[in-house]
């Protein structure tokens, strides 16, 4: 609700308590809790989620579950005994069947993955016995974005991004109309603040953030810099929607020069001409640039500067919740296409064998975050699947494998970011095992 223009905080006072094995969606859940004024604490096992409802109790608390280390049954039967309220999601538990089971061990509610933030977050505030605030003003559900009283905590504008190079300047991006709104950040009720949805890269690998943005359906820009060279990917319900960059090689009217639309020198004059007009308005009026045309340009952009940060790992990154504007190009990227591509073509071999070891073992994942049907899997690498079972080493299904060795490790990694494969203690031939067929 509004009052005196500004919109209350439903968990303001409200400790809240967040298990998941996965450190990037827990810090994604936990930035979303705190919009709404909460103060999370993290846990990344059940036993250490267990320790924290004994010593020192949340309000409510949200487990993604199956964890490794605890079973269902007893998580939540320490928080019926702590008579604190818990919303449960998973990748596993599925179907109406395995609602009421955990309802009936003391779940309040269940969210499949993937599942929108908001909806998230309106359920621990239903628990709690609060309705989340929505501004007035929104046309739309918004995703973490509710502006809450407190100090702001500004998104880097795109158009305010230190570009170097020929394209130097403040020029409006293409594809955004405007850079996405500023938004506050919660009051911190207890001494230890809510942890950031902020971290450094050597912990969080680029392809593994956009992995729980599509678990949590998420919707805001992840500002990814090294250096001085900063790239933005905004997305929309967890599909990247938009990308930018301040290298000058990837922004806009670099690309349409190196695709032959025209040359440099006459985007110059077009600029010259009209320098208050943005690179796709100068094209469009020039008769170079076609509606079907711009959408192609700006989706190989958006892969383009996505795939460049697969192999970072040193840097920082940071997401900030909000709203893409209406005027930008209504452009939404599968997101499990976009990391499946990305580690097939703009991972380097070198990087790959570093990261996946000859001797490790892979199986598959009881939660995988993106469901086999949903991505273009080539014929070889189905076949590869079907042999991930825990018995054979990273060495092994290469020597399996129809494909190369960068395409078949390419392959594999990118099926350990998106939750599908994971590597295994070493499993013997004559056990009993999981697998793909």
């Amino acid at each position: 609700m509004l009052r005196s223009g500004r919109v209350t905080s439903p968990l303001a006072d409200r400790r809240l308590l967040v298990l998941s094995e996965d450190a990037a969606l827990a810090a994604l859940l936990s930035s979303g809790l705190s919009t709404l004024g909460g103060a999370a604490l993290t846990a990344a096992s059940g036993r250490e989620a267990l320790r924290s409802l004994r010593e020192a109790p949340p309000h409510a608390a949200v487990l993604d579950l199956p964890v490794a280390d605890a079973s269902a049954a007893e998580l939540l039967a320490e928080v019926v005994r702590a008579g604190i309220p818990a919303v449960v999601v998973s990748g596993v538990y599925r179907g109406p069947r395995a609602a009421a089971e955990l309802r009936r061990h003391g779940a309040r509610d269940l969210l499949e993955k993937p599942f929108p933030l908001d909806a998230l977050l309106a359920s621990v505030a239903n628990v709690l016995g609060e309705a989340p605030p929505r501004p007035k003003d929104a046309p739309d559900e918004v995703t973490g974005s509710l502006p809450l009283q407190g100090g702001p905590a500004p998104v880097d504008p795109f158009f305010a991004l230190d570009v170097t190079g020929p394209e130097a300047g403040s020029r409006e991006p293409e594809g955004l109309a405007r850079p996405l709104p500023d938004l506050p950040q919660a009051r911190a009720t207890e001494p230890q603040p809510p942890p950031s949805p902020a971290g450094e890269l050597a912990l969080a690998s680029v392809p593994r953030l956009l992995v729980a943005l599509h678990v949590g359906q998420a919707t805001g820009a992840l500002t990814l810099a090294r250096g001085p060279v900063k790239k933005i990917v905004a997305v929309e319900r967890g599909a990247p929607v938009y990308a930018a960059s301040n290298v000058a090689a990837e922004r806009f009217g670099a690309i349409c020069v190196r695709r032959g639309l025209l040359p440099a020198e006459r985007l110059e004059e077009l600029r010259r001409a009209s320098p208050d007009r943005s690179t796709t308005g100068l094209l469009v009026g020039a008769g170079l640039l076609t509606a079907d045309l711009r959408a192609e340009l700006v989706t190989a952009q958006i892969r383009a500067i996505a795939w460049s940060t697969f192999e970072w790992r040193t840097g920082s990154y940071r997401f900030e919740a909000g709203r893409p504007p209406a005027a930008r190009m209504p452009l939404r990227l599968d997101p499990g296409d976009l990391i499946l591509n990305g580690m097939r073509k703009a991972t380097s071999l070198e990087r790959l064998r570093s990261e996946l070891p000859a001797e490790a073992h892979l199986a598959p994942r009881p939660d995988p975050a993106f469901e086999l049907y949903s991505l273009r899997i080539l014929p070889a690498e189905a076949r590869l699947l079907t042999s991930a079972d825990g018995t054979k080493s990273v060495a092994d299904l290469v020597r399996l494998s129809d494909l190369p060795e960068r395409e078949t490790l390419g392959f594999l990694q990118a099926c350990r970011a998106m939750r599908i494969l994971d590597e295994v203690g070493r499993v013997l031939a004559s056990t009993r095992r999981i697998g793909f067929l």
